[in-house]
């Protein structure tokens, strides 16, 4: 039973949809703009699911916001990620090959790599960049993933790997709880920089820091890859970089308890601008 682990935090229905809702304005919502961002902290509405199995309207959402005394910037926040749902649905609407096809037309020459074992690799988290594993295998666990997180592990597959997001989109859309047909392929496009109002291909995460930034104390990383978990903090987002005595003292080994990195994030990153230029030129 694949998703017997994913009861643990999900209860389908118009009623936990409803009693998850009113949790949320009712105070979760504070310190949402600023906290949603650490995939440690339960920051975040949890309504995706609901959304998008219909269970709960963005209207309902929409009007349970309204009036709060919670802080002006966190209510603000919630609701443009409501319209960028919205905006999804737009996009899907008017392009409705939105999950086969570049809404850049210009994408369309870019020069993918085969999605072979770096692909399965990926999808299992067994990269050897703590935070995408975390990621990926949180989305199996729970069907579900830290929005940060999914930006960080979109990125990976498609600017370190250089692997076709359509590869992503299908995966996500496979595995996630909350998969949606127009916001997947949007945000996965959004990524790739092939979308509209996307975020430039050039913008390329750096695992490493985004996991130093957004999950410093390694809470998030130790819950989904346990084989990290006693390594010191210092390391736990770059063991490759660790001394031995460090890894000697939290028990990991690399590349046999937990793997090497299977690219290197510098040529990685140098390959892909060498990618996106040579599609600039063309």
């Amino acid at each position: 039973d694949w998703a017997a682990s994913f009861r643990d935090i999900w209860t389908p229905g118009e009623g936990a949809a409803r009693e998850r809702l009113d949790d949320f304005a009712d105070g979760a919502i504070d310190g949402y703009k600023t906290d949603r961002d650490f995939p440690a902290i339960d920051a975040t509405s949890m309504l995706s699911p609901h959304l998008a199995f219909g269970e709960i309207s963005p209207a309902r959402v929409w009007h349970a916001t309204r009036g709060l005394t919670s802080a002006k910037d966190d209510v603000v926040h919630f609701r443009k990620e409501l319209a960028w749902r919205e905006f999804c649905y737009h996009l899907h609407f008017h392009f409705p090959e939105l999950a086969e096809k570049n809404w850049n037309d210009r994408f369309d020459a870019f020069p993918w790599e085969a999605a072979g074992k770096n692909f399965r690799l990926w999808t299992r988290g067994m990269t050897g960049y703590p935070i995408v594993d975390a990621g990926m295998r949180q989305l199996w666990k729970h069907g579900w993933m830290h929005n940060r997180v999914r930006m960080i592990t979109a990125s990976f597959l498609i600017k370190h790997l250089m692997i076709d997001w359509r590869h992503g989109e299908k995966w996500f859309r496979d595995t996630l709880v909350d998969a949606d047909a127009a916001s997947n392929a949007a945000n996965w496009q959004w990524v790739t920089g092939s979308g509209a109002d996307a975020s430039p291909f050039f913008r390329i995460f750096n695992p490493i820091l985004q996991g130093e930034k957004f999950d410093p104390d390694g809470t998030y990383v130790r819950s989904f890859v346990p084989e990290l978990e006693n390594l010191d903090s210092a390391w736990i987002h770059k063991p490759f970089d660790a001394p031995e005595n460090a890894l000697s003292e939290g028990g990991v080994e690399l590349g046999k308890t937990y793997p090497k990195p299977i690219v290197d994030h510098r040529k990685a990153r140098e390959r892909a601008l060498a990618a996106y230029k040579s599609l600039k030129n063309g």
